[in-house]
């Protein structure tokens, strides 16, 4: 594999850390900006919603300029707008930083994609895919959790400080190493006819649905988290280190997974743990015994990442099967569909916090993972899935997909 994909997975570890470490330091913004953690808890929202709606429209408007080019200016973008978070007086200030970094996100992750595919053999692209995923993976397991711990040493703003200057290394990075690479037109208009096949509408409600679910509760995880256990910021990072470190520990597992059990029942089970795991939380808030609830947490979380990360992975494998011909426009689908349910979580689980206390939160979580498994419907056959990232066979090529 070319080693210069690597740069991208550091892109994508970057975007990836901005996006996961608000969670760990939502009770600081709110306190140091004179507001209430529900409030401040929609700044995940609005980077999500930005990132949903305005990304693909975004992207076709610069579809000619070279993937290098765009890829610099991105990164760029995005160090300016976390630096303007860093030092934002206010919470709408903060709401526009949120703003600029989404479009800085959303230019840099799917060109991202694109440039690895750009840079691989045939052969290769699985492998190539999977690493450029990886950077997120990478974010969820330890940016997030550093960018935390860094929150709760100098302030939140250090957090936001520390994402600019990854960012700043990402731009140069890409400057010095990433050669240039050939662009891909027409991905706004594959996007749209893609939409039009049922079956990747059905793939699209499933990543909406397992998004929401998990970050209802991730992005509350620490009132979640101080409610059930007693644990502060600093333990809020580490129970996102097992968070990621489950996440990571999925990622690596889901692909033999895939090759021995069928993509709807994968997706089912992977939903149905999610449900289970959100009800034991609800539990352990409600009840309010802190030293068990510590002996608990660690293990619950590492299991809920692995859950989680192992369904998007399958969902990525469902999509990419579904339009093997149009493969990064129908993942380019999972990733806003993935973000808008990013957006509606952080205003859902905002609003539960408000009005049913922090129980209440991973109780309406595991109800979502419940709802959506009506939608794991007209997947791929197990026969015809190789792996997290592999060529759909011939029969998927024409479209053939099945209700397990």
């Amino acid at each position: 594999m070319n080693p210069r994909i690597y740069l991208l997975a550091l892109g994508t570890f970057t975007v990836g850390t901005e996006g996961y470490v608000i969670a760990g330091v939502l009770p600081d913004v709110a306190h140091d900006l004179h507001s209430t953690v529900s409030v401040c808890g929609q700044m995940v929202t609005v980077f999500a919603l930005v990132y949903a709606i305005a990304g693909p429209p975004l992207i076709g408007q610069f579809q000619h300029v070279p993937l290098k080019r765009l890829l610099i200016w991105a990164a760029v973008g995005f160090a300016a707008a976390n630096v303007l978070a860093a030092v934002a007086p206010d919470i709408a200030t903060l709401a526009v930083a949120r703003v600029l970094a989404a479009l800085g996100a959303a230019l840099f992750a799917a060109p991202a994609a694109a440039a690895a595919a750009a840079l691989s053999k045939p052969e290769e692209l699985p492998r190539a895919i999977a690493v450029t995923a990886g950077g997120n993976a990478v974010a969820l397991t330890l940016g997030a959790p550093i960018g935390t711990v860094v929150g709760a040493a100098l302030g939140w703003r250090a957090s936001f400080a520390f994402v600019a200057a990854l960012a700043l290394v990402t731009a140069l990075s890409v400057l010095a190493w990433l050669p240039d690479v050939p662009g891909t037109a027409g991905a706004t208009a594959g996007r749209l006819n893609l939409l039009r096949r049922g079956p990747v509408r059905w793939g699209l409600v499933t990543t909406f649905g397992l998004f929401l679910a998990a970050y209802t509760m991730y992005t509350y995880l620490s009132p979640i988290a101080h409610r059930a256990t007693g644990l502060g910021s600093t333990g809020v990072a580490a129970l996102m280190v097992v968070f990621g470190a489950g996440g990571f520990t999925g990622g690596r597992l889901i692909g033999s997974v895939l090759k021995k059990h069928a993509l709807a029942k994968v997706l089912r089970t992977v939903l149905l743990l999610i449900a289970g795991f959100l009800a034991v939380l609800t539990l352990l808030t409600i009840a309010h015994i802190p030293t068990t609830a510590r002996v608990i947490a660690f293990p619950l979380l590492f299991a809920f990442g692995l859950a989680w990360w192992s369904g998007g992975i399958s969902q990525q494998t469902r999509l990419a099967g579904l339009a093997p011909e149009q493969r990064s426009q129908a993942l380019g689908l999972h990733f806003s569909a993935q973000f808008l349910g990013v957006a509606v979580a952080g205003a859902l689980g905002g609003l539960t916090l408000s009005t049913a206390g922090a129980a209440g939160v991973p109780a309406v979580a595991a109800a979502i993972a419940l709802a959506a498994l009506v939608s794991v419907r007209q997947v791929l056959p197990a026969a015809h899935v190789a792996g997290p990232a592999t060529e759909a066979a011939p029969t998927a090529a024409r479209g053939t997909t099945r209700v397990e």
